[in-house]
């Protein structure tokens, strides 16, 4: 009876996204409030009202850890959308060369990550999908090209995910994030081969099998480079942007223009540096902030907010240097003031659900450990599945991804359990940690309100379901590839 009780405002939250089909706030309200209703009447969980605020207040902090960074990433994006960079990057890709998989393999790559790691919340899908049809793909391959770009989330908005897992799991961050790149080495090279089989079919991966492997590698070792030597929270941008430098490079190289273009060639690429010197900024920022001791240490101990064991130097924080580097981005291209008020109102909107959502799962999660209901689902669990939880942990990652569409609200939900499970099985918690992590952020291309977006932005409402199935299909690979991936990472 216990662990049934326990486990109910898991069975709430399932049954409103999945059953009602509510959004994530509206699932996550009458989950918080059956947990709060549980912990104060049911004996063996009762707290006293002050730990549950306590627990609730601690829920809202852990949150504002990433929406503080999400908001300036989303505001960036905006402000870059609203003056035409965006597009503009994407022009530039496609008159750089007519190779259609040439060019799936940079927006996938290069374009897609580059503005996921700075903006998060899914937008680079929105952004690359109807690029994929100004380019000549059919609706339904953008959607699915759109969706599986998406492969950089474990790095969105600055690894915000990623950041919330290492806090909720007690997990330092670097050590979260190097795991979780190393397992999602092979996904990587997975969804490349997708891309180009969705653009072009088996012929493709055969004609382009060289350039898919330096490609997917060049990704997947810099990844894991940046991740693991210089920062979580810029690694999806330097990737990104590590990937982009080399498609330039292997397109001149076909290319092999002559001295006479060489003069608009120059133009172009002073151009296009120009468009992407806000991303060029933040990173400068960012490693500078990391890599130099004094200046890290001055950002760590000024302007701190503490709430007991956690703290935010404001300073330190991405979100700080996302907002100088949309101060600058206003400056550089001298953005007029009805844009930037119809950007920070874009802003606003697309933040304030995110930031609801966050705090309400989060707040579930801790109220939940401190009545001692994840302890005792972890145990239950333990008794019932033993060590063979290596080989379920990814589908539990998995299905809170695919339910929330969002890997801090799938780590908000599972990542405490799954730890304290793997503890009782004698597994190791990072391992579980890396797992779940990697598994919640890659199974979020396959969210229901993800896909309905995707058919309604590629203007496919009738084929819905056609595209769910079929991007379920490839997710589902994605996470048995995890799975096998997490078994023999112990090995190394």
């Amino acid at each position: 009876m216990s662990f049934f009780i326990a486990i109910l405002p898991l069975l709430c939250i399932f049954i409103f996204l999945f059953l009602l089909k509510q959004t994530s706030f509206r699932s996550g309200i009458p989950a918080f409030i059956l947990t709060v209703f549980i912990v104060l009447i049911y004996p063996i969980y009762q707290l006293e009202p002050s730990e549950i605020v306590y627990s609730s207040i601690k829920g809202i902090f852990i949150s504002f850890i990433a929406a503080y960074v999400l908001f300036f990433g989303i505001l960036l994006f905006h402000l870059m959308n609203n003056i035409g960079a965006i597009k503009d990057i994407a022009s530039f890709i496609s008159q750089a060369t007519n190779d259609h998989l040439l060019q799936v393999m940079m927006m996938v790559a290069g374009l897609s990550p580059l503005i996921e790691s700075t903006s998060g919340f899914g937008i680079a899908f929105m952004m690359v999908a109807p690029i994929f049809i100004a380019l000549g793909f059919e609706r339904m391959k953008a959607a699915l090209l759109g969706l599986v770009s998406l492969l950089a989330v474990p790095w969105g908005a600055l690894a915000t995910g990623t950041v919330i897992g290492s806090e909720l799991g007690n997990i330092p961050l670097h050590i979260l994030g190097t795991g979780t790149a190393f397992i999602s080495i092979p996904v990587f090279v997975y969804f490349m081969m997708i891309a180009l089989y969705i653009a072009g079919g088996l012929h493709a991966i055969k004609t382009k099998w060289k350039e898919l492997f330096l490609f997917s590698m060049t990704f997947s070792a810099s990844i894991l480079f940046f991740t693991t030597f210089i920062s979580v929270e810029l690694a999806g941008v330097l990737a990104s942007l590590t990937v982009s430098g080399l498609g330039l490079m292997i397109i001149k190289f076909k290319n092999n223009k002559s001295v006479t273009s060489r003069s608009n060639e120059i133009y172009t690429e002073i151009n296009i540096l120009k468009i992407i010197s806000p991303y060029i900024i933040l990173t400068m920022f960012i490693f500078v902030s990391r890599m130099v001791a004094p200046i890290r240490e001055f950002l760590e101990s000024h302007i701190v907010i503490s709430f007991y064991s956690y703290s935010l130097p404001l300073l330190y924080s991405p979100g700080f240097w996302l907002l100088i580097t949309c101060l600058l981005t206003i400056v550089i291209f001298n953005i007029q003031k009805k844009t930037i008020i119809l950007s920070f109102k874009s802003t606003i909107k697309q933040w304030i659900p995110f930031m609801l959502t966050t705090t309400t799962f989060v707040s579930i999660s801790e109220v939940m450990t401190e009545a001692g209901m994840t302890n005792l689902l972890a145990n239950t669990t333990a008794v019932i599945i033993g060590t063979s939880f290596i080989y379920i942990s990814p589908f539990i990652g998995a299905l809170g991804g695919f339910l929330t569409g969002s890997n801090t609200g799938s780590n908000a939900m599972f990542i405490k359990l799954q730890i304290e499970t793997a503890e009782q099985v004698g597994l190791s918690p990072n391992l579980i940690a890396f797992s779940q992590n990697a598994s919640s952020s890659h199974a979020t291309m396959a969210s229901p309100s993800r896909v309905m977006l995707g058919a309604s932005l590629c203007g496919i409402h009738s084929q819905e379901s056609k595209l769910l199935k079929h991007i379920s299909v490839i997710a589902l690979g994605a996470i048995i590839l995890i799975m096998l991936t997490t078994a023999i990472y112990p090995f190394f």
